[in-house]
């Protein structure tokens, strides 16, 4: 990391203590006071991860409106509150990934890329390095111990804002440092909560997903051109293999996707497939064209591994907002993941994270590679 800036009082604060990620938005403000409410010493960290030049014309919570609007909280809540500046590691580990990602026809996850490297990755890091006992963000999620001690990851209480699937990938070491206070509320009640407790950020609309999204551009054109990426154009053709019309870079596509597409029809179409070894976007017409029966996921993370030479039975969500589906899970020998649903899944993405569930319970994380 580049620096460190101390933004409100000067003071070191006393050790055991709560290091809080701030955004400036609604939701990790009131996890920040709801902590001081507890009478814990807190102490606000705000993520630059981005320089102040593009980050005044982003829509982003993590740039310079963002850190001023956390460090106004923190005044309000009467904590300390630094900035660290993560902008060439946020460029390297989740920028970087996700336009080599978009470049070799994937759609990445860069929400997960975030928490996994920088939130709980570099800021747990830097935590740990000067005695703070736990880290805590605005995320709707929960963790739980279990009567053995073991952390476990759990979906947050309010089911239209849980996060436990951006979380996936964080381990035991991580989730036993890592507390979520709004977890066990739902959005009406933190931002009651903000109102009544007066704070500047009440009436905050919700940020971003992506903090390189801009008004007029993609977030995959905005990372070609940041990273002078080229365009692998091609032809757009159907399952059969009919040329309907050419493309300006197969970075454009994702699976599911159907505006935009740039060739006319009659009746709707949907990318079904985004073939990187020869450029071509595969369409279809038909909606059940977009089904898959299962998947293989890599770079697993497992919180509870399926028995060795056995079965797992789980839900698995393959998108943020999707609804786990019952699925058969076996570990190969090579690391990866063997899913089969249950019933067929719509629109499963290569670049993708799946996540595996108990329930609430969440078992681990993987990358999907192909369905």
């Amino acid at each position: 990391m580049s620096g460190v800036v101390s933004s409100a009082r000067g003071e070191q604060p006393r050790a055991p203590y709560t290091v809080v990620a701030m955004s400036g938005g609604v939701d990790s403000s009131v996890a920040a006071a709801l902590l001081k409410q507890e009478g814990r010493e807190v102490v606000g960290v705000t993520l630059q991860l981005m320089g102040c030049s593009e980050a005044r014309g982003s829509l982003s919570s993590c740039g310079v409106s963002g850190i001023d609007r956390a460090r106004a909280v923190a005044g309000e809540l009467g904590i300390a509150h630094y900035v660290l500046d993560c902008v060439r590691e946020f460029d390297h580990q989740v920028l970087r990934p996700a336009w080599d990602a978009y470049s070799c026809g994937r759609t990445p996850s860069p929400c997960l890329l975030c928490n996994e490297r920088i939130k709980f990755g570099l800021l747990l890091a830097w935590a740990r390095r000067i005695g703070a006992s736990q880290i805590a963000t605005g995320h709707y999620a929960r963790v739980e111990l279990t009567p053995d001690g073991e952390p476990i990851l759990l979906r947050g209480r309010d089911p239209s804002k849980d996060q436990s699937y951006f979380l996936g990938g964080l381990d035991k070491a991580q989730l036993s440092r890592i507390t979520f206070p709004i977890g066990q509320l739902d959005k009406a009640a933190v931002r009651s909560l903000c109102r009544s407790l007066g704070l500047s950020v009440a009436e905050a609309r919700e940020s971003q997903d992506a903090c390189m999204v801009g008004p007029k551009e993609s977030f995959a054109e905005m990372l070609r051109e940041r990273f002078s990426g080229s365009c692998r154009t091609g032809v757009i053709a159907d399952e059969s293999g009919l040329v309907l019309g050419r493309h300006e870079g197969i970075h454009r596509f994702t699976v599911g996707q159907r505006r935009g597409l740039g060739v006319a029809s009659a009746g709707r179409r949907w990318v079904k497939e985004v073939r990187a070894e020869d450029a071509v976007v595969v369409v279809t017409g038909r909606e059940e064209g977009l089904l898959s029966q299962g998947l293989v996921a890599k770079g697993m993370n497992w919180l509870v591994k399926p028995p060795a030479g056995g079965a797992l039975e789980c839900e698995v969500q393959v998108r943020s907002r999707h609804h786990a589906a019952a699925a058969t899970v076996r570990q190969q020998e090579d690391g990866t993941a063997a899913v089969q649903f249950h019933e067929p899944v719509q629109a499963v993405t290569p670049g993708q994270a799946a996540v595996f569930y108990d329930g609430m319970r969440v078992l681990g994380r993987g990358w999907i590679d192909a369905c």
